[in-house]
């Protein structure tokens, strides 16, 4: 998940109302071939907009604003001017928001990982079916007459059932609190100042900020980084070093089974097993713990964080651990896609079969499907599902889990949606989908494949959706092939983010 908030990275704006009335010093007017970077202005925030920055006119120029909620007043200054728009970072909150309440973390206004903690959680959830409803009717690229009922569709959005500590997964980054260098020599030398465990904060890759609490992480978790510190001051094995590519640990992934109980601790550094070896009985002092199934050591030897093909070291218990969704159990281990907020993602699957309507006489098609948790759900309801996934671990993970959960009737293809969609899953062939589930990344679906599953006339289309923006794109390319919009289902998965989720139905036309 990404942590920013700068709508210029979610890949679209939401197209902006009127502008602000004078208000004791806040800008007007048309002052647009005047604005330029590194300008001070004193502003209002009217909105949130898609991506969680507030909306703010300067005239009749739009300016999004990080780190804002409406109703404040703030002092900004300008980083970027796009001709329509502009990009400002606040430097100073002159008049406090209506709605506008203490957040509970001494991090909030400085680690990134949350947008909104300041607003109370059915401002926040309010905000968020209001995001969706502007995207959708400025951003479909279909007739205004079609656009215009697109916001009608959007029903009332499914709160998480847990506002704090809901995350099942935590991914840390160790490294330094502050980076000091040095030309010596006409060499660049690096200082590292304080090694410590935390998140990068927006814009400084570099350096970590130590996390001694956070409101989003499941509670359980939060104790077992309160041990991996201990064991940082203990052992004070060495920390990597982005500059230099020289240290040991480097990032550190902790995963509970909010149903089960279980948990996993995976330590991913940049060593080969050789030279781990001589220092895995440090690690084990973790083993034995209760509730703890998993303990980890991963090589990375990569200059990424993301480790490409990770060797993992199983030292104690398993190298998965499990997790239940409804009835049914999973295998997650360390770098599977498994939704984080549990209980939230229960009510994410009911809606996807509420909307979908699935009987017994359904062919169902589950597009990017991960390791196959939807598919699973909705076979119970359906005569076939099949999976389609370009992942190899996550096919083996969903082959591994169907089989234990003893569905027969599901089967999975792996490869890129677009070309299987188009070679072995093409219309006329095995299967012909009466129901179309699909669920891509922020980027949205190919057209390649957004193409083939249209090409199948499913009667029924439910388009799950974490990026609104990407949505109402390929929304436009859907409703001109033939079909209707029946609702739009948000749900609220990341509380205190700017991040929302939508199941959207839609109905082939007769």
């Amino acid at each position: 998940m990404s942590n920013s908030s700068d709508p210029s990275t979610s890949g679209a704006t939401v197209p902006l109302e009127q502008p602000i009335k004078a208000d004791s010093g806040i800008a007007t007017g048309n002052a647009t071939a005047t604005i330029h970077p590194g300008q001070v202005h004193t502003v209002a925030i009217e909105k949130l907009t898609f991506g969680g920055s507030g909306l703010a006119h300067i005239g009749d120029l739009a300016v999004f604003v990080p780190s804002t909620i409406p109703g404040q007043k703030v002092e900004i200054v300008i980083t970027k001017f796009r001709g329509n728009s502009a990009e400002a970072r606040v430097q100073k909150i002159l008049r406090k928001a209506k709605d506008e309440i203490m957040p509970r973390c001494q991090h909030f206004h400085d680690c990134g990982g949350c947008q909104w903690q300041n607003l109370p959680y059915d401002k926040q959830i309010s905000y968020k079916e209001d995001i969706i409803r502007e995207t959708l009717t400025h951003l479909t690229p279909v007739d205004e007459d079609i656009r215009s009922t697109l916001a009608g569709r959007v029903l009332k959005i499914i709160p998480s059932p847990q506002v704090y500590h809901y995350r099942n997964k935590l991914e840390l980054s160790f490294g330094f609190s502050s980076m000091d260098t040095e030309e010596k020599d006409g060499k660049r030398i690096y200082f590292d100042n304080g090694p410590t465990v935390g998140f990068h904060q927006p814009g400084k890759w570099q350096t970590v900020l130590p996390i001694s609490e956070c409101h989003l992480y499941d509670e359980q978790i939060g104790q077992l980084l309160s041990d991996v510190r201990r064991f940082m001051e203990e052992t004070r094995l060495p920390v990597y070093n982005p500059k230099t590519h020289k240290g040991l640990f480097r990032t550190l992934l902790l995963r509970r089974g909010i149903h089960t109980g279980e948990m996993m601790i995976g330590f991913v550094v940049k060593a080969r097993k050789k030279e781990l070896e001589p220092i895995f009985q440090h690690f084990m002092r973790f083993a034995g713990r209760s509730g703890l199934k998993s303990l980890l050591v991963i090589e990375n030897m990569s200059l990424n964080d993301k480790p490409e093909e990770p060797k993992v070291h199983c030292l104690a218990g398993k190298p998965y651990i499990t997790e239940r969704l409804f009835d049914l159990t999973f295998e997650i281990s360390p770098f599977s896609f498994f939704q984080t907020n549990t209980l939230g993602t229960e009510k994410l699957y009911q809606a996807i079969v509420d909307g979908a309507e699935i009987t017994q006489k359904d062919v169902v098609l589950d597009a990017y499907c991960g390791m196959g948790t939807i598919g699973q759900y909705v076979a119970r309801f359906a005569q076939k599902v099949v999976g389609v996934e370009s992942h190899p671990t996550a096919i083996e993970d969903a082959l591994k889990s169907a089989g234990k959960n003893r569905i027969g009737n599901i089967s999975f293809y792996k490869g890129r949606m677009e070309q299987v969609i188009g070679d072995q899953l093409s219309p006329g062939g095995k299967y012909q989908f009466s129901v179309a589930i699909v669920d891509p990344p922020r980027a949205g679906m190919h057209p390649k494949a957004l193409a083939g599953v249209l090409a199948h006339k499913p009667e029924r289309l439910v388009y799950v959706s974490c990026n609104t923006a990407t949505f109402a794109r390929d929304l436009g390319v859907i409703l001109k092939a033939g079909y209707d919009l029946r609702t739009v289902q948000p749900v609220d998965l990341f509380p205190h983010t700017a991040h929302i989720e939508t199941v959207a139905v839609l109905q082939r036309k007769a």
